[in-house]
C-alpha cells in the first residue's frame, strides 16, 4: 500500500510516485493531522482503495470536531478525489468527524462509486448532533454501498438503528443493489472494562441487517497477546508474565440485545427478505437452542431449497440443549442446504465464587453431533468451543459416503475429530482434514481446518 503524507497544508499534493513510470498505484494510505486533505496528483486516477488514519494531537482533536453555535465556519472546497475509488478505510477516529462543515457526507458526494466502507476504532457518530447528522448522512449518500465493516468501532445509542434505516431504503429497489455483506466484529474487553458490552450496543446493531444480503456477522473476538512482546521487568528484576484473560462473554439471552436480534429475525421471515442469506455469524448474543432453529427458518424463507450454508452462533448450554437444537434444525428441512456449523457454548448456570465455572462443561460429542446432523444433509463441518477458549475447542469434520446407493436410513459417516490449538494466531493441527471457511473481521477467510 502506497503511504501518502499528509501536512498542515491541504494543497501538499498527496506522495504517490510509482516505482515504475508506467504503472499506478492502485491503494493509498494517508495519516491525517486535521480534516484538511491533500491533493492528489494526475496519476493517482486509478486508485481503488483509500484509507484514511487519524494521526492527530489528542489536544488539539475536540476543537476539530466540535464547533460553538457562535463560530463563523468556512467551508474550504475538497481536493479533486479519484472517481475510481471504491473501497475506503478510517482509522482511529477516536472522537469521530467533524460535523460542521460535515467531513463524511462531502466525502461520500465527491466518491460516487464507493462499494466497501470500513470503520477500524472510530467513533462513528462522533460527539454532537452535527456529527450524528453527518455520519447518517454519509450513508444516505452512498447507494452503490454493498460492504460495510464495523471494527472496534462504536457510536451513541440509536446511531445504528438510524442507519440501518437509510440502508434498507438503499436495498427496497432491485435485488442486486443494496448492502450485501455487514460485518461487526469488536474485540471482547469485558473482563477489564465493566461498561463495555453496554458501549457496543447490541440492541441497535440488528438494524444493520437488511434484504438482499449474502453475509452477515456479527461477532467478539478474543483479546490475544502479542507472543513477540517482551514482557516488562518487576520490582526484583524478572520478566513479569502478564496473562491476557481468555475467551469472551455474549450478551446474556435473556436480555435486551438477544431479543432484538430475534425480533429482527422475527419480522424479516415475511415475504423471504433474507433469503440470499448464506453466511451469518450471531457470536455476540446468546440464544436458547430453539431459538436458533427459528433464526435458521427465517433465513429459509419457507423454501428447503434455500437458506444459510454456513452459521456460527453463541448457544446457551441448557439441558439438553443438542436436542433442542437438532429438532429446530428439523423442523420443515430449513438446514436443507446448510453445510457448517459452529457453536460457542455459553454455560448456563452462574458458579459460586472460587468454584471452577469449567466444572461439568463439555463441548459436544459424537452422539450429539449426529443428532444435530440428521437434519442438516449437506452438513460437512461442526466446530465448538466454550466461549472461544482454545482450551475448551472441538472440531468435527465428517464426509458422506455412498449416498447415492443407500438410503437415508443407512448412511454411513466418517467423522473425523480433533482439538483445536492455537498455533501462530491461526487454528493448527498435525493431521489436517478439509478447508475450514472461518468468517470474521473484514473478508472471509480460508484458513486451515484444525
Amino acid at each position: 500500500m502506497a503511504g501518502v503524507a499528509n501536512g498542515a497544508s491541504s494543497t501538499e499534493a498527496a506522495n504517490l510516485e510509482p516505482q515504475d513510470p508506467g504503472s499506478y498505484p492502485l491503494a493509498a494510505q494517508i495519516p491525517l493531522k486535521g480534516f484538511q486533505l491533500p491533493e492528489f496528483p494526475a496519476h493517482a486516477s486509478r486508485l481503488r482503495e483509500l484509507t484514511f488514519t487519524a494521526d492527530i494531537k489528542l489536544d488539539e482533536y475536540q476543537d476539530m470536531v466540535q464547533t460553538h453555535s457562535d463560530a463563523i465556519i468556512t467551508q474550504p472546497p475538497l481536493p479533486d478525489l479519484p472517481k475510481s475509488i471504491t473501497h475506503l478505510t478510517f482509522e482511529l477516529f477516536g472522537l469521530g468527524f467533524p460535523g460542521t462543515p460535515p467531513f463524511l457526507t462531502r466525502l461520500a458526494r465527491s466518491l460516487p462509486n464507493i462499494r466497501s466502507v470500513t470503520f477500524f476504532s472510530c467513533l462513528i457518530d462522533g460527539l454532537d448532533d452535527a456529527s450524528r447528522k453527518d455520519a447518517e448522512k454519509f450513508f444516505e449518500c452512498l447507494p452503490n454501498l454493498r460492504e460495510l465493516h464495523i471494527i472496534d468501532s462504536f457510536a451513541r445509542p440509536g446511531f445504528f438503528k438510524a442507519a440501518g434505516r437509510l440502508l434498507e431504503a438503499h436495498a427496497k429497489g432491485d435485488a442486486s443493489e443494496g448492502l450485501k455483506l455487514v460485518d461487526v466484529s469488536y474485540t471482547f474487553r469485558g473482563h477489564e472494562d465493566s461498561d463495555f458490552l453496554a458501549r457496543v450496543q447490541g440492541e441497535d446493531l440488528p438494524s444493520l441487517i437488511v434484504k438482499g444480503l449474502v453475509g452477515a456477522s456479527f461477532d467478539f473476538v478474543p483479546e490475544r497477546q502479542d507472543e513477540l512482546a517482551e514482557a516488562p521487568e518487576g520490582e526484583d528484576g524478572k520478566k513479569d508474565s502478564q496473562k491476557v484473560n481468555e475467551g469472551i462473554l455474549p450478551f446474556a439471552s435473556d436480555g435486551r440485545a438477544p431479543t432484538a436480534v430475534r425480533k429482527r429475525f422475527e419480522d424479516m421471515s415475511h415475504g423471504g427478505q433474507l433469503k440470499s442469506l448464506k453466511i451469518l455469524n450471531l457470536g455476540m448474543y446468546t440464544l436458547r437452542p430453539v431459538e436458533v432453529g427459528e433464526v435458521v427458518y427465517a433465513c429459509a424463507g419457507g423454501e428447503e431449497a434455500a437458506g444459510l450454508v454456513d452459521i456460527t452462533v453463541s448457544i446457551l448450554l441448557e439441558e439438553d440443549w443438542a436436542a433442542k437444537l437438532a429438532e429446530g434444525l428439523q423442523y420443515k428441512g430449513v438446514a436443507a442446504v446448510l453445510e457448517g456449523i459452529e457453536v460457542i457454548g455459553v454455560p448456563d448456570k452462574a458458579q459460586e465464587e472460587g468454584e471452577d465455572w469449567k466444572a461439568g462443561l463439555a463441548v459436544a460429542n459424537l452422539t450429539d453431533v449426529e443428532k444435530i446432523a440428521a437434519g442438516c444433509p449437506k452438513l460437512g463441518k461442526f466446530g465448538m468451543s466454550i466461549l472461544k477458549l482454545w482450551s475448551m475447542c472441538h472440531y468435527y469434520g465428517f464426509s458422506q459416503q455412498n449416498q447415492e446407493s443407500k438410503s437415508k436410513h443407512d448412511e454411513h459417516w466418517t467423522f473425523h475429530v480433533a482439538t483445536l490449538t492455537k498455533t501462530a494466531g491461526l487454528y493448527g493441527s498435525t493431521t489436517p482434514v478439509e478447508t475450514r471457511v472461518n468468517f470474521q473481521i473484514n473478508t472471509l477467510t480460508i484458513l486451515p481446518s484444525q
